[in-house]
């Protein structure tokens, strides 16, 4: 099985945010990249803000946000 597919973005954190990085990624042996991959999956994820492009199609929790609106 192949890996997955990814596609680069990118983005600025303030300094502190880049600094937590760097000490996080070095506590866990993870990369920078893939912490903040993993920070992005997460909140896409959880969507906190309730973005509707963040709900798979058909999903449940789409449908209540659409009624509660």
């Amino acid at each position: 099985m192949g890996k997955p597919q990814t596609k680069p973005v990118s983005g600025r954190v303030p300094t502190d945010v880049a600094q937590r990085l760097e000490r996080a990624a070095d506590e866990t042996g993870l990369t920078k990249s893939k912490l903040v991959a993993r920070a992005v999956e997460y909140y896409v994820d959880e969507n906190p803000d309730r973005i509707m492009e963040f709900y798979p199609d058909g999903s449940l929790a789409a449908f209540v946000e659409e009624l509660c609106q």
